[in-house]
């Protein structure tokens, strides 16, 4: 199984604005440490997720072309 980065842009395009936002709300506005681990624990299970559904869709491709 070979991963591009065609297969990753959207993923990227969604983290790291994500950020970026997340970076300059948290430096403007202090906010409890709650919110930044949660908001952290989002984005890690969303790229999670994204990579393991990129993963079963190119292996259900693999089993088709055999």
């Amino acid at each position: 199984m070979v991963y591009t980065l065609k297969q990753f842009m959207p993923l990227i395009t969604f983290v790291v604005p994500s950020i970026i936002i997340s970076v300059i709300l948290f430096v403007l506005l202090p906010t409890d440490w709650y919110l930044i681990f949660g908001f952290a624990v989002l984005i890690i299970m969303a790229s999670f997720s994204y990579f393991m559904g990129i993963k079963g869709v190119l292996k259900e491709k693999d089993t088709e072309t055999e």
